[in-house]
């Protein structure tokens, strides 16, 4: 009989779920987006039942053939990480989730620190630096802000334990997204005793812990007639949606780096040992015995968007095209002509950071498409400097670029020239659901290994080579970009 895999990205603004056969075709795509509330300032809030609706929607829309349904084997998740949702005895929500982009915790940050040690002990055992939100933190807060729902609350969940629950009665959280939540240590792969006691939390009110392609359960009978499936089908621990995208892209060995650019640029490294010294978020990736580095510019893809919708307005209130967009910079010129752009929250520097952006180098001569190239040569710079920092290296096989700028050839070849390496692009758009469809595969034993899942899911690469003439120009504008964003770092007393 044939089978098919189901790979589910529980995003925060909404759920995709791609099916696909076993054999590697892809043969459904759905989504359901769902809001994130700010009841007020600071606060970012979810309805996890939100979550599970989409889940259900997206699932029996790629499965509406009942054959299709009963034949699928497995499913794995990619997920959003840090968000805590307090469940009762019987699994329902006892207040809103509290999102990964949270702010309320700023008291019990400074708590933690006064109690536990400076901040830097809580990266050394998660991998993620300890800030206002996180699971650990928002725990916290609920005991002293809502200690009746605090007491009422029989598990602390996280968004995969949460689905988990849902699908299989196990509520279990993978590794990959553990560190995240701030209450594992990855080093051990344990539960953190010191973190447990400044929370409040004991271990039996929080989820079991497992790795990225180990097999949770089967479904219950009541999960499957939800989702249109059979009970035989089983629930594989997926992965921090990062980790997830990365596994779809093929980023599976020390050396593969994979940029993935949407309204934030992250930059995600795999390698054989973690990274600690490097100071980048640190996880244990999707794929067995490898870790992964992260580093993020936060409005990476922001930047160009802010230009398209405040400088190129017509007045019938459209926007321009993206291919007018990339037909007229191609005919710029902007760091070669002495234009330099530095992106909102940008690293000027390791260990410096700008709120603000800036251009150095505007000219009267310098029209809307002159500042265009220069924003989009200006991630790019920022990006690779980003990638410095890393203690992986690149691959003589290239970097990876995933997201908005991989359909711009025009962004694929300046990031290609000024990294000075092949730039490889994925074809397919939502690959957190390729790399949750590769671990479902994996996990439940069609596939012997993850390698082998991504070769048998067919995803095709596109492939952007340097050329040799522009490679030359970049590197001198380059170590320009980076010695001006110095002096600015100086100037803003950073």
């Amino acid at each position: 009989m044939k089978q098919y895999l189901l790979g589910i990205d529980v995003g925060t603004t909404g759920t995709k779920t791609l099916l696909f056969s076993a054999d590697g075709e892809l043969l459904g795509h759905a989504y359901r987006p769902y809001a994130l509330h700010t009841p007020q300032v600071g606060y970012s809030e979810q309805n996890a039942e939100d979550w599970w609706n989409a889940v259900c929607e997206t699932v029996r829309e790629v499965c509406a053939d009942p054959e299709i349904g009963k034949a699928v084997a497995a499913i794995s998740l990619s997920l959003q990480g840090g968000t805590m949702v307090a469940v009762d005895k019987d699994g329902n929500p006892v207040r809103p989730a509290m999102v990964w982009n949270d702010g309320r915790g700023e008291a019990q940050k400074e708590a933690y620190i006064r109690e536990v040690g400076e901040a830097d002990t809580m990266y050394q055992k998660t991998g993620w630096r300890l800030g206002k939100a996180m699971l650990a933190i928002e725990i916290r807060w609920m005991r002293e802000n809502e200690p009746e729902l605090y007491e009422k609350t029989a598990k602390f969940l996280s968004v995969p334990d949460y689905i988990s629950m849902k699908m299989t009665g196990i509520p279990a959280v993978d590794l990959s997204d553990g560190g995240n939540n701030q209450l594992i240590n990855i080093r051990t792969g344990q539960y953190d005793p010191e973190i447990l006691e400044f929370a409040g939390v004991t271990e039996d009110r929080l989820p079991k812990i497992v790795r990225s392609g180990d097999v949770i359960g089967n479904l219950t009978e009541e999960a499957a007639q939800a989702l249109g499936l059979s009970t035989d089908t089983v629930l594989v621990a997926g992965a921090h949606d990062q980790y997830a995208v990365a596994l779809g892209a093929g980023a599976l060995k020390d050396g593969d780096i994979l940029i993935g650019s949407g309204t934030c640029w992250v930059v995600t490294a795999i390698g054989d040992e973690p990274a600690f010294e490097t100071g980048l978020a640190q996880s244990i990736s999707a794929v067995p015995g490898k870790w992964g580095s992260l580093l993020s510019l936060s409005s990476g893809g922001v930047c160009l968007e802010w230009w398209r919708r405040n400088l190129t307005v017509a007045p019938d209130g459209s926007l321009l095209p993206f291919d007018v967009i990339n037909e007229e910079v191609a005919k710029r010129k902007a760091a070669e002509d002495g234009l330099f752009f530095y992106p909102f929250s940008g690293n000027a520097a390791p260990g410096r950071k700008f709120s603000k952006a800036s251009f150095i180098g505007l000219d009267l001569s310098h029209d809307r498409f002159d500042i265009a190239r220069a924003i989009m040569e200006g991630v790019a710079f920022q990006a690779l400097w980003m990638m410095e920092s890393f203690k992986t290296k690149p691959s003589k096989e290239g970097l990876k670029l995933a997201g908005g700028a991989s359909k711009s050839a025009l962004w694929c070849q300046m990031v290609a020239d000024i990294a000075n390496l092949p730039v490889r692009i994925p074809e397919v758009a939502d690959l957190a659901c390729v790399g949750a469809a590769i671990m479902a595969g994996t996990g439940c034993g069609i596939y012997p290994n993850v390698e082998e899942g991504y070769k048998r899911l067919a995803v095709r690469e596109r492939v952007i080579y340097p050329d040799p003439a522009n490679a030359a120009k970049y590197a001198p504008l380059y170590a320009e970009y980076k010695q001006k964003a110095n002096l600015l770092g100086t100037v803003y007393g950073l």
